[in-house]
């Protein structure tokens, strides 16, 4: 018998190791996500690109080197019939520095900042695979939280009809309760269902993002800290997210781009002044012109005056002026919308603490009403649809205590995020509070 039931034991401990060796956490959720997520590989091909343009762009300062040869053979047909010929072989090479050349220098700082908008919105779309793997996975924590809830509902109301069934029986209830009962149970089952399609959507959008299916998961201790450590004012808040946010960073820097695009077309008015230097060798052999071998070296610098170009350089003037609008607008309606998203989400936060404890207070007066409710009911001063209306609020005060524990974490990530200070370490500490393993595909 001992051998049994410690046969037994072993047996569970390897079902719960290899339940918690299964089950995915957000840490892990994330680690797959960044192989797989095709935002964030766009972005960094995009942030890639800009930095090449910035090498081609430097190439225009840069010296050019230019290497030829050449071999001809000329053949002259004379009047007598006689036949002249010679050949001919050279070789040169020239090199070209510019010394002056405006319109390409800024083009050159244009392209730099590019690069440092570009690096901006390399560090969003990482911004945004962290919330969107949290967002994500805590969804599907959501949907299992309801869909458990549900069918404990679902469990009571078809518990109460059953019951309503036998009292009709033995004649101590009418049938209109039993009908009611059974339309209550009814409603309940319709829950459960659409619980159970929202847990599928959720495990869908969770592989979406990490290009992995999984249906086991780690759940949120009972014991997460519930309240907010933060002993910055919101002027500081906007502060920090005016220097961090990516997309005010990326706004930021297009309006600079824009600047140095206008400058290098109004150099094109300019002059411009190239240093150059040239080396060439030359053999000719044949009677005419007579055998001779020729080096020719020159090094000198050149000047280049624009006068008029069609009005081209006129109208690219113009036209950088107004990119340079656009994007001093674009730059005002990013600070605009960071400043109403940073101020929601963080007078947000401080009601979500408030409404957790509302939330949790609520499911024990309703689980008090409710056992009042069904003494009432034995006791012949309640009736069965009074139960299942008390039944029906205790459960969905359990379910709206859930969600709004969610609803904390997730505008919580929000906030720093456009704040522009979420990190991975951001989850790393929610996943600390990641304990129990569960397999959200077992109901």
């Amino acid at each position: 018998m001992k051998s049994v039931v410690q046969s037994v034991l072993f047996s569970m401990f390897l079902l719960s190791a290899s339940s918690q060796i299964l089950a995915i956490d957000l840490a892990t959720a994330y680690s797959k996500a960044t192989l797989y997520d095709s935002e964030l590989a766009a972005a960094l091909a995009g942030r890639n690109a800009n930095a090449e343009g910035v090498n081609l762009a430097r190439s225009g300062l840069l010296p050019t080197v230019a290497l030829g040869a050449s071999s001809t053979y000329s053949d002259f047909d004379r009047d007598s019939g006689a036949s002249d010929g010679y050949s001919s072989t050279g070789a040169s090479v020239s090199v070209s520095q510019p010394l002056l050349k405006l319109d390409t220098y800024h083009d050159f700082k244009a392209s730099e900042f590019s690069q440092l908008q570009a690096d901006a919105q390399y560090l969003e779309a990482q911004q945004g695979l962290i919330f969107r793997t949290a967002d994500a996975y805590f969804g599907v924590l959501r949907a299992w939280d309801t869909l458990t809830t549900t069918k404990r509902a679902e469990e009571a109301f078809k518990r109460q009809w059953e019951q309503a069934k036998e009292r009709f029986e033995v004649g101590l209830i009418a049938i209109t309760e039993v009908h009611e009962t059974k339309a209550i149970y009814d409603s309940g089952k319709v829950s459960r269902i659409n619980a159970q399609q929202q847990l599928d959507v959720s495990l869908e959008v969770l592989e979406r993002i990490t290009g992995q299916f999984t249906d086991r998961v780690l759940t949120l201790s009972p014991n997460f800290p519930l309240s907010l450590e933060d002993d910055k004012s919101l002027d500081e808040w906007e502060k920090i997210a005016y220097a961090n946010n990516p997309q005010m960073l990326a706004a930021k820097w297009n309006v600079r781009s824009a600047e140095s695009a206008v400058k290098a077309r109004e150099a094109g008015h300019y002059p411009t002044i190239n240093a150059e230097a040239s080396y060439g060798y030359s053999d000719f052999d044949g009677p005419s012109p007579a055998d001779d071998q020729s080096r020719d070296s020159s090094i000198g610098i050149t000047l280049s005056m624009p006068l008029y170009a069609g009005g081209g350089v006129t109208a690219g003037v113009r036209q950088a002026k107004h990119l340079l609008d656009q994007a001093e607008q674009a730059l005002t309606t990013t600070q605009r919308n960071i400043r109403v998203q940073l101020r929601s989400l963080y007078r947000t936060l401080r009601t979500d603490v408030e409404a957790i404890q509302a939330r949790k207070q609520e499911t024990v007066s309703n689980e008090s009403a409710l056992e009042a409710t069904r003494a009432g009911y034995d006791v012949g001063t309640r009736n069965i649809v009074e139960v299942l209306d008390a039944e029906r609020q205790y459960f969905v005060s359990l379910n709206n205590y859930s969600n709004a524990i969610y609803d904390y974490i997730i505008n919580q990530l929000s906030f720093r995020q456009v704040a522009g200070v979420l990190t991975e370490q951001d989850l790393t500490n929610l996943n600390t509070w990641l304990k129990a393993p569960v397999n959200v595909g077992a109901l």
